[in-house]
């Protein structure tokens, strides 16, 4: 019986020996500090994630300039990439006719991008329980004249509304365009026949969002541009954007006018009288402000989280046809990820913004010479953003140094050089260490330098394949890619 008691005894102590052996190498592998509590403040990962995405910067600024100069394009493009503004950049002119340089705070009218901001007012409403997505539209506005409709199907566009800009044109005998409450008393007086029964079909109708925005100003008390300059804009600090209607003066600061080519010439569009409504189109912003909205809607600023992902979501049609239209946003898929986006025309603009939500990437194009480059532009942008680089990884690597620890690092870099072929960039590395010296989180600094030591020996590609074979035997691995069974091996690779 002693004899068998001391040999589970021996065997428990070489257990523990062995453990302690092991973690001692692995802390001489990777240094003597795995598990850092050191906090790196924003400034500092700022500077980081700025010398990985000046790459990307570069290359899109290359394709872009390349298309740009070959179209003639005037605009401006913005490209947000996992949350950081990597490219903003002008074109062409503001005045073509004067040649006058387009500014990089440059004004542009959004067309029907605007939509989104006329669905988040009614939102706002809402959550602020205002009002209700399944009210009838009468309950806001009594002398409409369709009692069966509600504001639901006007965000979702299933209304089944006539275009007002007929109604407009046909009927409106005033000297100025008529503005939102102008044409809601001329549709209560003609009562235009609907396209088809509200709730059955959906039919894209710039009229449901002039009809949410006069019941913003009816709930609210306020006009459509003060709502939003009270309840978005200022918030948000938006300082360049607005609602203007040429039925009535709305804003003081200079904007955009369009343009269109013909006869081989440029030729200013000028307001027409459908420029007073607002709620379709209206909002006028820059490059810049329409980047503090795109960031702010993933932190629920202005409405709850649950709000947010309705006006994100598909809805469906008698509830099995998916629809790809959420609340003033388009929807759809691009490589299994969520893509909500919308594209605006109006009077010489084409305007765009793209939201890839679940990378937080974005593209936004504005143009105010009615040219059809949008698209195109996108399209090489998204490949863009697609494509992966060294950089991208080596940032991967390092972000999760900082924020992890370093063995979580080689785990990282483990799982991504079984699944894609890739080579670290040691010198943005050592750029990086640098920073992070100087700012004196030495910690942190030494783990970037150690993990890129080990990189630069080859040892972490070494651990890589003792792991590759001991998976394609079946053998149980550790965390850390060891077992007892290689322990010699591991000694070797620490040395």
């Amino acid at each position: 019986m002693d004899y068998k008691y001391l040999k589970i005894f021996a065997f428990l102590s070489i257990f523990f020996v062995v453990a302690v052996i092991t973690a001692g190498i692995r802390l001489n592998l990777f240094g003597a500090i795995v598990n850092t509590e050191e906090v790196v403040n924003q400034s500092a990962r700022n500077k980081i994630d700025k010398i990985f995405y000046d790459e990307k910067a570069a290359i899109l600024d290359s394709i872009i300039h390349q298309k740009t100069e070959r179209f003639h394009f005037n605009g401006s493009i913005l490209v947000g990439y996992k949350g950081n503004c990597i490219y903003n950049q002008s074109f062409g002119y503001a005045d073509i006719r004067k040649r006058e340089p387009l500014s990089s705070d440059a004004i542009f009218q959004l067309a029907s991008v605007s939509k989104q901001f006329t669905a988040m007012a009614v939102m706002i409403l809402n959550d602020r329980n205002k009002l209700n997505y399944d009210d009838s539209v009468t309950r806001y506005i009594p002398d409409f004249p369709y009692p069966e409709m509600t504001l639901r199907m006007l965000l979702n566009h299933t209304s089944g509304l006539p275009n007002y800009m007929w109604l407009v044109e046909h009927h409106w005998k005033g000297e100025n365009p008529p503005n939102n409450a102008d044409i809601m008393k001329m549709m209560a007086k003609h009562k235009l026949s609907l396209y088809f029964t509200p709730g059955r079909r959906f039919n894209y109708s710039n009229t449901g969002y002039v009809v949410l925005a006069s019941v913003v100003e009816n709930v609210s008390g306020m006009t459509f541009a003060d709502f939003l300059d009270q309840n978005i804009f200022q918030p948000l600090n938006m300082n360049n954007s607005f609602v203007h209607s040429s039925s009535y003066e709305t804003n003081n600061k200079d904007f955009l006018t369009g343009f269109y080519y013909r006869s081989r010439r440029y030729r200013m569009i000028p307001s027409t009288i459908n420029d007073g409504a607002v709620g379709d189109k209206g909002v006028y912003s820059t490059s810049e402000d329409l980047y503090k909205w795109d960031q702010a809607l993933y932190k629920n600023i202005l409405v709850s989280e649950e709000t947010m992902n309705e006006a994100i979501t598909p809805f469906k049609l008698y509830g099995k046809y998916t629809m790809p239209y959420g609340f003033g946003f388009r929807i759809r898929e691009r490589n299994h990820k969520k893509v909500v986006y919308h594209h605006g025309r109006w009077n010489g603009f084409r305007t765009s913004l793209f939201r890839f939500v679940e990378d937080n990437n974005t593209i936004i194009v504005l143009n105010h010479t009615s040219s059809s480059l949008n698209n195109s532009i996108i399209r090489d942008i998204q490949q863009v953003l697609d494509d992966s680089i060294s950089a991208d990884y080596t940032h991967e690597i390092v972000t999760t140094v900082l924020d992890e620890g370093i063995e979580q690092a080689f785990e990282k870099y483990l799982d991504l050089k079984q699944r894609v072929k890739f080579s670290l960039d040691t010198v943005k590395m050592t750029i990086a260490s640098q920073i992070l010296t100087d700012l004196q989180n030495y910690e942190s600094a030494e783990n970037i330098h150690l993990f890129k030591k080990m990189y630069v020996s080859g040892k972490l590609d070494e651990r890589v394949h003792i792991v590759d074979n001991r998976s394609h035997e079946n053998e149980t691995i550790s965390a850390t890619g060891w077992t007892k069974e290689n322990e010699e091996n591991n000694v070797t690779l620490a040395r």
